[in-house]
């Protein structure tokens, strides 16, 4: 028997087992095959494959490994089969942002007592004064301020309030006397004030 006529013989027994497969094993299912009605079993028609062909039995051959497939990360870089490379595509760096200037005064708003701590201090022209809120719904409303200081508060009025966590800055460039006070709480004594010096 030559090479040709053995290849032909074998698929032919191939198609002919794999077309008897699943068929009187005496087992028993419940759900009918895909596509059935609940009629016979309609039997399919092997045709020889390139590549490996699945059984029921895992030791006649084994599932193919999946090949392996190409995706981009979120950080900017390739991976193939599991190895990082760099991408040709640079990455814009931040927008840079201004330095806040550090401040000469820290005042803690509502920090366990419904006051502003410390309630009164002294810094020179061109220092900044930070609030930091310890709790919530509260504002920082100028009571009075010198002539020329651009000293605002928190931003809205009385009624707009913040919460904690919740910072305001400011740098003063006017000298003079500075009182405040939160508007909710004004009423227990809720009222800070401080004095900036050339």
């Amino acid at each position: 028997m030559n090479r040709r006529q053995l290849l032909r013989t074998g698929a032919a027994a191939l198609a002919t087992a794999l077309a008897g497969c699943g068929e009187g094993d005496g087992t028993e299912t419940d759900e009918p095959p895909d596509g059935a009605d609940g009629g016979s079993t309609p039997t399919a028609t092997a045709t020889p494959t390139d590549g490996p062909v699945a059984t029921d039995s895992p030791a006649e051959t084994s599932a193919p490994e999946p090949m392996p497939t190409e995706e981009s990360t979120t950080a900017g870089t390739t991976t193939t089969a599991g190895t990082p490379t760099a991408t040709a595509t640079a990455t814009a760096s931040a927008t840079p942002t201004a330095t806040p200037r550090q401040a000469a005064q820290v005042v803690a708003v509502a920090d366990g007592a419904l006051a502003f701590d410390p309630d009164s201090f002294e810094i020179d022209v061109g220092e900044t004064v930070t609030w930091v809120w310890h709790s919530n719904s509260h504002n920082v409303r100028p009571e009075s301020t010198p002539s020329g200081s651009d000293f605002s508060g928190t931003a809205g009025d009385d009624g707009d309030l913040y919460d904690e966590g919740h910072t305001l800055s400011h740098t003063f460039e006017v000298a003079g006397e500075y009182e405040y006070y939160c508007g909710p709480h004004q009423g227990v004594g809720m009222t800070g004030s401080f004095t900036v010096t050339e």
